[in-house]
């Protein structure tokens, strides 16, 4: 039976995932990311896991039709430009993990956003060609899928998307050393700050400033609570108006929205479609909003599909 693997790579964990060629998931694990040394144990760990996987299931190495890879960081011609996350420098995954395996396969990486979106746009959203995602976690992540291709850009950082500059009314410095980020403000990190400043001002609320979280934060805002609803309606409106400036640039058939702090669903997708038509162009104004069906699996779906373009 011919399958691809899906390798998603975390900071924490890397996902690995086995897939039948049409993406569909058949097993899946996970093993620790270990960054010491500057990260030079990451990929001869996938290679010894992928293989004991492969000895295990007693699968020829020729029935594996490709590898594929999601990094996060910015990757161009699947080559690493830099990822602080895993402490890599500037690394050729392609060339390197050939090295590690003693077979003959088609490999390819790319940003672990864009991969997720790719990820989502083929098995999630089907029947689109054309997606912009926003993924909002710890931070904010981005993903551009045009004509059915990931666009990297020249660098590699086409789709960081959490490092617009969408605001200044906040003075939060963001992980890239600017203020002003989109991540900055619709980030589990963003909206904690934001509410801390707020519950300064409005001790009243039901919300606990030593145990902020984005759920804690979201429930809070759907019973109504007033400091949780004013943060909240912060995320969307950078959001829909992020969504705004895409769309005049790219035109995309949808945005996706993805990462933890969409479980809410409907709720936040509402909000975020609110605020997109106060600012969007009249001709971007059908563009189709929704929720990530994915979940945790989009990265190794799409880093398998990857192999397939």
């Amino acid at each position: 039976m011919a399958i691809l693997f899906g390798i998603d790579i975390g900071g924490t964990t890397v996902k690995m995932g086995v897939l039948d060629l049409e993406g569909n998931i058949i097993d899946k694990w996970e093993i620790k990311t270990r960054k010491e040394e500057d990260g030079k144990y990451i990929l001869p760990d996938i290679a010894k896991s992928l293989l004991e996987y492969l000895e295990e299931k007693k699968i020829p190495y020729e029935e594996v039709k490709g590898i594929g890879f999601g990094v996060p960081g910015p990757v161009s011609d699947n080559v690493v430009k830099k990822c602080v996350n895993l402490g890599w420098d500037v690394l050729d995954v392609k060339e390197e993990f050939r090295k590690l395996i003693p077979f003959e396969t088609k490999i390819v990486a790319g940003n672990d956003a864009n991969v997720a979106a790719y990820g989502e746009l083929k098995k999630g959203q089907k029947g689109l060609s054309s997606a912009v995602m926003f993924t909002l976690g710890t931070g904010v992540g981005g993903g551009v899928i045009i004509d059915g291709k990931p666009i990297d850009g020249k660098g590699g950082a086409a789709g960081e998307l959490g490092h617009l500059h969408i605001t200044n009314n906040y003075n939060f410095k963001c992980n890239c050393g600017l203020t002003g980020c989109l991540e900055t403000i619709a980030s589990a990190t963003g909206i904690i700050n934001i509410a801390k400043i707020l519950l300064i001002q409005n001790p009243d609320s039901i919300l606990d400033i030593d145990n902020l979280n984005g759920k804690v934060i979201f429930d809070a805002a759907e019973k109504g609570d007033r400091v949780a609803v004013q943060v909240v309606n912060e995320l969307a409106n950078a959001l829909g108006l992020a969504a705004s400036i895409v769309s005049v640039t790219l035109n995309p058939e949808c945005f996706i929205i993805g990462g933890g702090l969409s479980k809410s669903g409907k709720f936040i997708l509402d909000l975020i479609e609110k605020y997109y038509h106060q600012y969007a162009f009249h001709a971007c104004a059908d563009t189709k909003f929704y929720i990530a069906k994915l979940g945790n699996d989009c990265g190794m779906v799409g880093a398998a599909l990857l192999t397939q373009l």
